[in-house]
């Protein structure tokens, strides 16, 4: 009977079996929210900040929005994948990032198109369907990038190439043990220095370590034709623009200059025994420091880039200079100097000199700029 008159009770007209599998079933949804609550409480008062962010997911599952954004999104938000993360997790960060709604439909996105997330940076858009955060993994709306600065050295770009997410065992064997014949380049030089071009590079995702090498090689044979360099002095021209790139400022004219002492000196008219007496490549030889300054042990290396035992331009580059720097290797101011120093590194004022006794005078005046700019030291 209802315990209300004109009342139907849901329970009327079951059996006694009915009414025993029924109260069963309510007993266990008790039992398995009570589950949860405690689960949530534990990981909210045990696992501290990482135990938060793990039950963020579960309440975002459990009580979160169950809908999706339409469309492509609104404005761009870098996201950075860390490695090993599973698709749910990376599922909770997004939805953290406000890229998308709910972590449901973007993994039955990535389940349905059978997708793998690689680890790494990528551009996304907040309010993303969930279909089209999955396509910007497939097809990234704006590949990473990878930058490399004018006069860097091959290790520093094999380092910036493994920061950008590249595995260095194929950053070095794209590298090592190369020269630019290796990728197309008929120059006899004795490694890739000097030959990776300085620019920035789209991380395409099936990009290989090798093909950006290969992109910043043909960037340099590029530069080659349009500037017309004779094949045969090519090695020549790069070697002496990335002394230039390291040993002077940005200021063209004074580039200029500059690739003219190099040359002055190790002419047969050299007042330094046609030896270039270049710290720049003393520390190449052994790992620069900020300054480029040398020890006299330093100096005493028998190594080819030693250019104060070792007449004439070391056997290749020493780093990959910019257009501007081998421009002026290219061509060189006209003038007989034969020594110069920056008087004032601030301002990159430099100063040239015909001899010796002339140079000495600069470099006193080089030294009270630091006397009244570090209190002194050479």
């Amino acid at each position: 009977m209802s315990p209300f008159p004109g009342e139907f009770s849901e329970d009327e007209g079951l059996t006694r079996a009915d009414l025993k599998a029924k109260k069963h079933r309510r007993m266990l949804r008790r039992r398995r929210t009570t589950a949860i609550v405690v689960i949530c409480v534990l990981v909210f008062g045990i696992g501290g900040f990482f135990g938060v962010r793990a039950a963020g997911g579960v309440f975002d599952d459990l009580f979160g929005p169950k809908g999706d954004y339409d469309g492509a999104g609104t404005s761009e938000v870098s996201v950075e994948i860390p490695p090993g993360a599973s698709a749910r997790s990376v599922a909770n960060q997004l939805v953290e990032a406000g890229v998308i709604m709910n972590s449901e439909p973007f993994l039955d996105e990535v389940e349905r198109r059978d997708i793998t997330i690689q680890a790494g940076p990528i551009i996304l858009r907040e309010k993303m369907s969930s279909e089209a955060a999955v396509e910007a993994f497939v097809n990234p709306i704006k590949p990473p990038r990878i930058t490399i600065a004018e006069g860097r050295q091959i290790d520093q770009i094999k380092a910036a190439m493994v920061e950008s997410g590249m595995k260095a065992e194929e950053v070095d064997k794209a590298i090592d043990d190369k020269t630019p014949k290796d990728y197309g380049l008929d120059v006899d030089a004795p490694s890739l220095e000097g030959y990776l071009y300085p620019a920035t590079y789209d991380l395409d995702k099936d990009r290989t370590a090798e093909d950006i090498v290969s992109r910043m090689v043909d960037k340099t044979k590029l530069e080659i034709e349009e500037a017309d360099i004779d094949p045969d002095e090519v090695n020549r021209v790069m070697t002496l623009a990335s002394l230039v790139e390291i040993e002077s400022p940005g200021d063209e004219e004074v580039r200029k200059k500059v690739a003219r002492v190099f040359l002055n000196r190790i002419s047969a008219e050299s007042k330094t025994g046609q030896l270039l007496q270049s710290d720049a490549t003393v520390a190449y030889i052994h790992g620069a420091r900020g300054d480029l300054t040398t020890t006299k042990e330093e100096r005493e290396s028998d190594s080819p880039y030693n250019t104060y035992k070792k007449k004439g331009l070391p056997p290749g580059p020493i780093n990959s200079p910019s257009s501007g720097a081998v421009e002026a290797a290219l061509h060189p101011t006209k003038g007989d100097w034969q020594f110069f120093v920056a008087t004032n590194p601030d301002t990159g004022e430099t100063k040239f000199a015909e001899t010796f006794d002339e140079h000495k005078k600069n470099v006193e005046i080089y030294r009270k700029w630091l006397k009244e700019h570090d209190g002194g030291g050479e």
